[in-house]
């Protein structure tokens, strides 16, 4: 008991001397799970609310009985079920929906400003949904429903004339009750007032992989309702349903509304207007049921779970039970989730070095106080607890400083900046426990190597110097030798060892990857060294200093020093290597200066020959670059071979082309780079043999050159079977994301290239009627808008007729529609989405390069006060106080260069490998040759935030040292 009020108040001593650097550590831990409370607080909300989500999730509904399959399978529930259970005397109401998948959009008003310019508005707009572009828009909810599904927060409910949305909706579409909404599919686009708004659950769940109808939980669901949008589709399987209606008839693949359930970002109208939109008649998609007070869930399953199960398709029973367990595993969840565990692990890396950082300075300026503990009888384990006990008592404060922060945090921020917590926030167990493993854990890791130097304390050095013993020349430059070693093991790894994809990823998670860090480390005292010596006297001229002054004080104290620069290293090389990572892996993306100006589809029934020229003849459009196009998506067929194990999916989007106007000649409409095959003999076999092009990363992906044969799956007549021999391979950048929105993905959400081939071929084999689709080029200074307007026109004249959808039969055209897809537009959209992506990533480094600058603080305080005899000397041989507060401003400057350039080569290094490895991982659908982009705009930035916060953290030392008495300074020796 006497030792344990020894360790205590030796610790409370410690730090009363050290209470400057004890404050700033306790502020860089506050900082740290402040940060984390922030992330995991929105986690926290979602638990708490999903009991109440479940219950506004069923609305006044008991039960859902919803068609087994993914949800991008299009099913319905047949009349002769639907009557069947309304003719059951244990169910009171018996509600019918269609989901289908439309476009919706405000109708401006006079009053109304200038838009704000989004990604998604640029590329979809106002444009009919199409396969590829993601499901953003609210779905379309048919009801009969004479009472509204949920409670009603403003007018009234729908009618023959008006719609209803859903509070999601109406919030994300900025419209209140009123309005007019514009509602667009392939078949029509119609304006509606909006009649009123209902409340719904503010996240859906997940009920992917819910196959039996057997619900897990007795009574009655509650009713309540509460405001709340839909936070996003779920992803299931990426095919649509493609049952053949008519074989031999040309037909297409509706978008999907990708929804397995009940929509929460939605449109309500009645059937009959329904219809008029989408184009065929609103058959039901799913069922809602209410039951009577006298049965429950469990017993209308009982009743019902066989004849379910039997029908054709089969249907799920959801309950308030099964929606309560689907909201545990949402998109929002367990994005949430991932957040709050890398929130943690940043949390936990700054604490460590933070806190090392206190504790290593203080052990080694203690070297005699530790001495003489030894020589009067503590043992070596009380040594190692006063070192512990001080780190968990600073992890104590600072834990609990973090909570009352964060609280404040959340309740401030709140009310002032709501969308600083869009799901809500809530400080609950979740925080509390991953800010406490995150803080003590950090404070234990952090006094391993402290604890460990104290012990190894011998009592005769009480006698001995105090000060810290640097590695020599050559110790420093064989550690960065080895350190070189370690760092280039990944990037080995990645591009040059022959390994199986699954041994790659392993060895590179497990193994080099970590060897990079440590080599970073290791490498960390010739980086400093080299900084000293090359940019030592560059800075002192700055500063207007000798540079004798600025040359050796980063070496002579190179420990502390090396512990500051890879403090700051942590968040920096993240920042770095996120943002090389993210920029580089967008290149492949951007369309490529390959493609025309704009491509166009003319739905549902194409041109003729006076449509095309309608086309050529339009103001602004260049007439001798239109080429028709004719465009199918089709299965691979691989035979009794198993398709290739990197490609993802199992379709290829066709271009039938004219080869001599759009590929050869001195002017082609499409530049193509050649990877294999030249541009005269490629357009030579495509016009005259059964040949294709296909891209580049399709042929690394599928292992196939030129000379091979692919295989396709006519749609329109699954039955047959086309081939194409592969004349040439070329790199097709972008290609990905002008398919994605252009409406050339008739039939699948995911497609694993583009094919060229003669468009006379491509009409024969796929069975297509005439084309589609026109690429072409605009002339200088043409207006986008009005070429738009003109196509539109064309569509109106020429593309009228209705057409076959896969799984429902002929859709009525109402009204055609000719969708615009301009080349700089989609390269616009990408990159505005792709800045928002890689910068939101890059939130987390930065803020942890924030709370890591705490350690430069505490670096810079060390200096200030072991020197201070040495500043005492310097006022006394005539320095003045504006030099010294120069010189820690230098010192720390030098720092601050030291952590940048140790940044830049290992988040180059790592951003590089990161884009190597996408190439292997699970997730990825693009094989190429990685690109290392270095956005040196944005790191320049990163770089500028760590010299200014290097010098904010010397502000109060310099001051400090500058106000400071010489006699004052020379007593401290």
């Amino acid at each position: 008991m006497k030792s344990v009020r020894l360790i205590f108040k030796l610790v409370s001593q410690q730090l009363r001397i050290a209470a400057g650097r004890a404050i700033v550590t306790i502020a860089g831990i506050v900082a740290s799970a402040c940060a984390v409370v922030w992330v995991v607080s929105g986690y926290d909300a979602l638990v708490s609310q999903f009991d109440d989500n479940a219950g506004k999730y069923l609305g006044r509904y008991d039960v859902l009985l919803i068609p087994q399959g993914p949800p991008g399978a299009l099913t319905f529930v047949n009349d002769e079920l639907i009557e069947s259970l309304r003719t059951d005397v244990g169910i009171l109401e018996v509600n019918p929906i269609h989901q289908s998948r439309v476009t919706v959009t405000r109708v401006a008003t006079p009053g109304d400003g200038d838009v704000e310019e989004t990604s998604l508005g640029l590329v979809v707009g106002s444009r009919p949904p199409v396969n590829g572009a993601p499901p953003i828009a609210p779905i379309l909810v048919a009801t009969a429903a004479s009472d509204p599904p949920y409670e009603l927060v403003d007018g009234s409910w729908i009618d023959d004339d008006t719609v209803v949305l859903s509070s999601g909706a109406a919030d994300s579409l900025r419209v209140e009750v009123g309005d007019h909404v514009q509602v667009t599919t392939l078949a029509n686009q119609r304006q509606f007032r909006v009649a009123g708004i209902v409340q719904q659950a503010r996240e859906a769940p997940s009920l992917v992989g819910q196959t039996g109808p057997r619900p897990r939980r007795k009574g009655r669901s509650p009713r309540d309702q509460s405001d709340g949008k839909q936070s996003g589709p779920e992803r299931g399987d990426d095919r649509l349903d493609t049952t053949p209606d008519r074989p031999g008839t040309p037909k297409i693949g509706l978008p999907s509304a990708y929804v397995q359930g009940v929509a929460t970002n939605a449109v309500y109208m009645r059937p009959a207007p329904a219809a008029h939109v989408i184009g065929f008649v609103a058959r039901p998609t799913l069922v809602q049921l209410a039951l009577r007070d006298t049965v429950d869930a469990e017993q209308f399953a009982e009743a019902w779970q066989d004849r379910l199960g039997q029908n054709s398709p089969p249907l799920n029973i959801v309950d308030f039970s099964r929606v309560r367990a689907g909201l545990k595993n949402s998109r929002s969840v367990l994005s949430q989730r991932a957040q709050a565990y890398a929130a943690s692990g940043f949390a936990a890396l700054a604490s460590v070095f933070i806190i090392f950082s206190l504790l290593s300075m203080g052990v080694s300026e203690r070297t005699r106080e530790f001495a003489l503990l030894r020589a009067i009888g503590l043992n070596r384990l009380q040594i190692a607890a006063v070192v512990v006990t001080e780190s968990l008592v600073l992890a104590v404060v600072g834990w609990l400083g973090g909570l009352i922060a964060g609280y404040l945090l959340i309740v401030i921020g709140g009310q002032w900046m709501p969308s600083l917590f869009a799901s809500g926030a809530k400080l609950g167990w979740t925080c509390l426990s991953l800010t406490a493993m995150t803080v003590f854990a950090g404070a234990l890791a952090a006094a391993i190597i402290p604890a460990w130097k104290a012990t190894r304390i011998q009592p005769i050095e009480a006698m001995a110097s105090a000060r810290m013993v640097a590695p020599t020349f050559t110790s420093q430059w064989r550690l960065a030798a080895v350190g070189l070693l370690l760092a280039l093991s990944a990037p080995v790894t990645v591009f040059v060892l022959p390994l199986p994809d699954e041994w790659r990823i392993w060895c590179y998670s497990i193994v080099t990857y970590p060897a990079l860090l440590i080599g970073m480390a290791l490498m960390a005292p010739a980086v400093v060294v080299l900084t000293e010596r090359i940019l030592g006297v560059a800075i002192a001229r700055l500063f207007a200093l000798d540079p004798r002054l600025l040359t050796t004080q980063l070496s002579s104290n190179l420990w502390r020093t090396i512990g500051a620069t890879l403090a700051l290293s942590v968040g920096l090389v993240l920042y770095a290597s996120t943002q090389t990572w993210g920029y580089s892996m967008l290149q492949p993306y951007l369309p490529g200066t390959w493609l025309p100006d704009v491509l166009v589809s003319f739905n549902p029934q194409g041109l003729d020959e006076a449509g095309t020229d309608a086309v050529r003849n339009t103001k602004g459009v260049a007439a001798e670059s239109v080429a028709p196009l004719a465009i199918e998506q089709a299965k691979f067929d691989w035979g009794n071979a198993e398709a290739p194990a990197r490609l993802k999916y199992d379709n290829a989007v066709i271009f039938g082309l004219d080869p001599a106007q759009t590929i050869s000649g001195t002017d082609p409409l499409i530049a193509l780079d050649f990877v294999e095959g030249d541009r005269k003999s490629v357009a030579q076999n495509l016009a005259i043999h059964h040949s294709c092009v296909i891209s580049e990363d399709f042929a690394m992906s599928a292992g196939v050159s030129t000379g091979d044969t692919l295989v396709l799956i006519p749609p329109n007549a699954e039955a047959e079977r086309v081939e194409y021999q592969i004349a040439g391979i070329v790199r097709l950048p972008g290609w990905h994301w002008i398919t994605k929105f252009s409406g050339v993905r008739r039939h699948f959400v995911r497609t694993a290239c583009m094919i060229f081939a003669d468009r006379q071929n491509v009409m024969q084999d796929f069975h297509l009627a005439r084309p589609e689709f026109c690429w072409m080029n605009l002339q200088p200074g043409a207006d986008l808008t009005s070429i738009e307007t003109e196509m539109q026109e064309i569509a109106e004249e020429f593309a009228v007729g209705n057409f076959e959808a896969s799984g429902i039969g002929e859709i009525t055209s109402y009204r055609p529609f000719a969708r615009t897809t301009a080349t700089q537009t989609v390269r616009r959209a990408i990159t505005i989405r792709a800045n928002d992506m890689i910068w939101g990533m890059s939130q987390l480094p930065l803020i942890t390069l924030f709370i890591m600058s705490l350690a430069v603080v505490n670096a810079v305080i060390a200096s200030v006060r072991s020197r201070q005899w040495e500043f005492g000397i310097l006022r006394a041989v005539g320095a003045s106080r504006l030099q010294l507060v120069r010189l820690v401003f230098g010192e720390t400057l030098l720092i601050g260069f030291a952590a940048c350039v140790l940044s830049l080569a290992f988040g180059l290094i790592a951003g590089w490998c990161g884009v190597g490895m996408a190439a292997y991982s699970r997730w990825s659908f693009f094989q190429s040759d990685p690109n290392l982009i270095i956005p040196w705009t944005h790191l320049a930035f990163g770089f500028a935030a760590t010299l200014a916060l290097c010098l904010v953290a010397a502000v109060l030392p310099a001051l400090r040292i500058g106000r400071a008495e010489p006699l004052k300074l020379l007593q401290a020796g």
